[in-house]
């Protein structure tokens, strides 16, 4: 009896620091689950614009493109069309398969962790009122998040280059280190897969905005803070890029 007594009340035991660590689990993964939901619906979505047909043929080949490809850091004021925008967003994280959700760059294991952003200033864009918008990739629309033309306050953050504030618009690719973690534990190589394919991203940029006679030119050094304040990021993106985009002033 004394030996079934002790098995008993070892069972008991057993089972109650399971259901202990169950519950605990589950508060702890609902409350991450509220507290991201929460993050999300604190970014306001205060118009969705649709952007135009992607066009695929262009009179440049991929091969002039890459041979005129070269940074560019000082822009005319002569504004974009809705057109560029589109072609250049799409080019940045465009849906190529919506089978597979395969876009226009490669991500390591399907995961696309990537997001971007668009900044237009005043008259920077025809047809597109000034602010930062959220590039939808699933419906190609964007999404206006700030209302105005930030691209000073873009430049403060860019450690004020000057060119940030004189392109009619730039575009910035924010990555998430988590999403790729969740399929490659190792902390080394998903924060590799992840630069690499900002890297990926931001070549499509040079070579679309060459192709549509525009120039751009990659920037990386910024304040992360005054990034995230600006674009009101969820806790998971991280700012990586920005690429001010504009016709070459000659």
């Amino acid at each position: 009896m004394q030996k079934k007594s002790k098995f008993v009340l070892g069972a008991i035991i057993l089972l109650s620091a399971f259901l202990f660590v169950y519950i605990g689990y589950s508060v702890f993964t609902q409350s991450v689950e509220v507290k991201n939901q929460s993050q999300n619906q604190s970014r306001e979505v205060l118009t969705i614009v649709d952007l135009p047909q992607i066009e695929i043929a262009r009179n440049m080949s991929v091969d002039q493109a890459i041979q005129n490809r070269r940074s560019v850091r000082r822009f005319s004021a002569t504004p974009l069309t809705l057109k560029d925008v589109s072609q250049l967003l799409w080019a940045a994280q465009g849906i190529t398969d919506f089978e597979r959700n395969f876009r226009t760059t490669p991500s390591a294991g399907g995961v696309f962790p990537m997001e971007i952003y668009l900044v237009a200033g005043d008259d920077g864009v025809q047809e597109l009122d000034a602010g930062i918008y959220h590039y939808n990739p699933f419906n190609h629309t964007l999404e206006m998040i700030v209302r105005g033309d930030m691209r000073y306050n873009l430049s403060q953050a860019a450690h004020q280059q000057k060119w940030v504030n004189d392109a009619p618009i730039s575009l910035i690719i924010t990555g998430n280190y988590l999403k790729m973690q969740d399929r490659y534990s190792d902390k080394n190589l998903s924060t590799r897969f992840v630069d690499m394919e900002a890297g990926h991203i931001g070549e499509n940029i040079y070579l679309e905005a060459v192709s549509r006679g525009l120039g751009t030119v990659a920037i990386g050094s910024f304040y992360d803070d005054q990034m995230i304040n600006l674009l009101k990021l969820p806790a998971n993106e991280t700012p990586i890029y920005i690429y001010p985009v504009g016709k070459k002033d000659n």
